[in-house]
This record gives structure tokens, sequence and C-alpha cells, in this order.
């Protein structure tokens, strides 16, 4: 649609009766604007006729209803959980319960200080139970906090050879 036609459709379309002449002139020239002009004349006959007679108002609470029924069918997303007070007091309990448990575990399994082994005089190694008796393959599983004692009652009466 050419300028002089876009400028004027509505009032043409409306029925006006003073239209310019460049607009008359332009439509009597130039057939692909009168053939589009002639198509939405006829959509605006058609949709003229679907125009109610009287205006009419809404029974009372209809947008109500809409505006509940939108409620109703808008999907939840799963992130809208987390907005809900209730879910976020229990959240909020259930993590405060297991940071109790988790600390009370984490003191609870937490070792203690080795014992203090008494000074011998020579360096006690780690394998031994008694000095002179070396653990054997049978003896897998022997006293590791001793040993641990051991390594630490070395380390602390370590002398260099002179």
């Amino acid at each position: 649609m050419h300028e002089p036609v876009k400028v004027n459709v509505e009032e043409y379309l409306a029925g006006s009766d003073t239209l310019p002449r460049e607009f008359t002139a332009h439509l009597l020239a130039c057939d692909v604007c009168r053939r589009e002009l002639d198509e939405l004349r006829v959509q605006s006959t058609l949709l003229r006729a679907l125009k109610a007679q009287e205006d009419f108002e809404p029974r009372a609470g209809f947008y109500a209803r809409v505006v509940e029924r939108i409620d109703v069918q808008r999907q939840s997303s799963i992130w809208s959980i987390f907005l809900e007070p209730a879910f976020g007091r229990r959240l909020a309990l259930a993590s405060a319960v297991f940071a109790i448990l988790t600390g009370f575990y984490l003191i609870s399994s937490e070792p203690g200080v080795p014992p203090v082994l008494p000074y011998t005089a020579g360096p006690v190694l780690p394998g031994e139970d008694e000095p002179g008796r070396v653990l054997g393959a049978s003896d897998q599983y022997h006293d590791q906090d001793r040993d641990r004692g051991a390594v630490l009652v070395n380390l602390a009466t370590y002398e260099e050879p002179r």
C-alpha cells in the first residue's frame, strides 16, 4: 500500500466523505491499492457485523473467576515449593538438625590424644610390641596409638650423634 492510501485508510474504512484528492486520484490510478482497500472494506464490514448491538457488563465476580481459573491452571514449577512458608520452616529445621547431628558425630569420632609412653633407653620401633620382639605377619593389627606414641617419643628424644 502506498503512502497517500496508508495515511487515509482509517477514514476511508469509517465511511468518511471528506477524503483528500490525492487519495482518490491514487486509487483510480493504482490497482494494487484499490484491491487491498476492497479486501480491507470486506473485512471491516464482517467485523462490524460481529459487534454486539448493545453494551453489556459481565456478571458480578467474572474477573475474579477468570483469575482463579488462571491460578488453578498455571503450572507450578519446582522452585515455587521453596517460596511456601511452611516448606521453608521445615527445610530450616531439617538443616539445623542435620548440622547438630553432624557436629555430634564429628566430636564423638575424633581420636583422643595418644598416651605418652615412658622413656626407654633405646629407640622404640613402631613394629615392636616388646623391646626385642618384632611383630610378625600374624600380629597384623597392632596397637596404632602405641605406634604413634613411640614415633612421638623418638622424635622428642632424638639427639644427633657426636
